[in-house]
């Protein structure tokens, strides 16, 4: 699961600068790198990779690129979590970009 969780922000970083992450294409289904990545990240996975890149937070924000792809990440692992409980952090990431964090914020039904 480590070597999941450090790719995707990657994949997140070249989501933010423009680029469109390789497609696994099979016989009836096309498949973006998030996708392929996470598939297998339900409830209890997907919380523990969404605590993880809460912690890594602070080295995507100073690293000044990669942003919007890292909310689309959060925003989608909080889903698959498949609860509102809150990782540790994840209010630091809501507060500090409101404009992208619209959906966390109705996801974990914050105020403001």
């Amino acid at each position: 699961m480590t070597s999941r969780i450090d790719e995707l922000p990657q994949i997140a970083n070249a989501i933010s600068e423009g680029e469109i992450p390789s497609y696994q294409h099979n016989e009836c289904f096309t498949a973006g790198a998030f996708d392929l990545l996470l598939i297998n990240a339900n409830d209890g996975d997907a919380f523990a990779m969404l605590e993880s890149l809460c912690q890594r937070f602070e080295s995507v924000k100073a690293s000044g690129s990669g942003i919007k792809g890292y909310y689309e990440l959060v925003t989608l692992l909080a889903e698959q979590a498949n609860t509102t409980e809150m990782p540790s952090g994840m209010h630091a990431i809501i507060s500090e970009h409101p404009e992208l964090s619209s959906s966390l914020r109705s996801w974990y039904r914050c105020s403001g």
